[in-house]
């Protein structure tokens, strides 16, 4: 069997940094890569929800609802958010055409993964703040504390960048036979922002 050659375009036949780079999601966190940068926005999202269940007592009344006492009903929307979450999440993105140039199919790449990145975390979100406005209309404070319980765990699965969450997603990238290079685009220096 013959060796393809090498794709044109700046690769010199070294392999670029991969999955063994990674620092960790800790230590990441105070590199100036770009995946230090997604890890940090993910981090200040995710707590977005511990900090609206720290609150929720205030914002729930307590008391008499006009549903009479807890409907068991107000349970299911957060599980089925949960169940399209658990089901639709794992399946973005979707598989990238080979390009040919590599220096595309890069950048392609990790367009694709802060998209899969962003509607993991709506997704996950949805099933954790779907319980607010239940809990509002059940006047308990339940239906929250269940969808947070069911909801917060995936969200933190699907949506946080780990060494192994971001490997799941290259697999899933490269499915079509596209070489991402994206632990290569993830692990370099962040650029200037928009605006910058």
């Amino acid at each position: 069997m013959q060796t393809p050659p090498p794709p044109s375009g700046t690769w010199h036949g070294r392999p670029g940094p991969g999955r063994s780079d990674d620092p960790g999601l800790w230590a990441s966190l105070s590199t100036g890569t770009l995946l230090g940068q997604l890890r940090r926005v993910m981090l200040m999202l995710m707590a977005a929800p511990v900090l609206i269940l720290a609150i929720a007592p205030m914002i729930v009344r307590e008391g008499g609802s006009r549903l009479g006492d807890l409907p068991s009903w107000v349970f299911l929307p957060p599980l089925a958010a949960a169940l399209v979450a658990l089901a639709a999440g794992p399946r973005v993105p979707r598989p990238l055409d080979p390009g040919p140039d590599p220096e595309w199919t890069g950048r392609a790449a990790v367009a694709a993964f802060r998209q899969a990145i962003l509607l993991r975390f709506a997704l996950g979100e949805a099933a954790v703040m779907l319980g607010l406005p239940l809990a509002i209309v059940a006047r308990s404070e339940m239906p929250f504390l269940v969808s947070f319980a069911i909801g917060y765990p995936l969200l933190v699965w699907l949506a946080l960048p780990t060494t192994g969450t971001v490997e799941r997603i290259r697999l899933r990238i490269e499915a079509a036979g596209a070489d991402s290079r994206l632990w290569e685009s993830l692990l370099a220096p962040a650029g200037p922002g928009p605006g910058r």
